[in-house]
């Protein structure tokens, strides 16, 4: 008996501290960066990681040097604009539905500030991205809106005729519940791993077109 009122009250304990509300602050300018704050003074940096100190090595003995083969340049790693990246969680909230909604709605932002300087190569094309950046923009606000608690959000958008670049950095100022986050994630799971199934089994098996394909064309000769 004993054994089990410690088990439901380690399980108690740990899901009262899963309900415990977590604040985070998201920052991008060029990188992103996440640190998660939890009871006032537990503080984790989530992205980047932290490097680990490398361990000094010992200086190796100096071998001959040969005749090296130039190498193939290696090619740098395109990195995902904003817009690709909301696009992306829009459509996994469209794919995963019920889960994912009930991350979102658990989400509360305190905060939302997004500056982005939208610039080209000349005028014409600087004046249409603009249109098109608002457009985009206006329709993921709404999106989101519908589904997460905004309070504060300062969103400033304009053309820099000069700059060819878009220039993008803002922040925010997050709080979500744990517990729910996780309950959210496992509904998105089980949607996951049911699209696996159904994948697998609307595969055609390999080897039983090409037999009777033979055998027709004996018959006809």
């Amino acid at each position: 008996m004993t054994g089990w009122l410690i088990f439901f009250g380690i399980i108690l304990f740990i899901l009262g501290i899963l309900m415990i509300p977590v604040h985070a602050e998201a920052r991008y300018k060029e990188d992103f960066s996440l640190k998660i704050r939890c009871l006032f003074f537990l503080k984790f940096q989530i992205i980047p990681m932290k490097e680990k100190k490398k361990k000094e090595e010992k200086p190796k003995e100096e071998k001959p040097k040969t005749e090296e083969t130039p190498k193939e340049p290696k090619k740098e790693k395109r990195k995902m604009t904003v817009e690709e990246i909301v696009d992306m969680i829009v459509d996994a909230v469209k794919k995963y539905g019920p889960g994912a909604k009930m991350i979102l709605r658990n989400i509360r932002f305190h905060r939302i500030e997004l500056y982005w300087r939208v610039g080209g190569e000349d005028a014409a094309e600087c004046g249409i991205k603009y249109g098109r950046v608002c457009a985009w923009l206006s329709g993921v606000l709404g999106f989101f809106r519908n589904l997460m608690k905004i309070e504060k959000a300062k969103i400033r958008v304009f053309p820099d005729f000069i700059c060819e670049k878009d220039e993008i950095y803002g922040g925010a100022d997050i709080e979500f519940n744990p517990l729910i986050v996780i309950i959210g994630a496992l509904r998105m799971a089980f949607v996951f791993l049911g699209d696996l199934i159904k994948s697998a089994k609307n595969k055609p098996k390999h080897g039983s077109a090409k037999p009777r394909q033979n055998i027709k064309a004996k018959e006809s000769i």
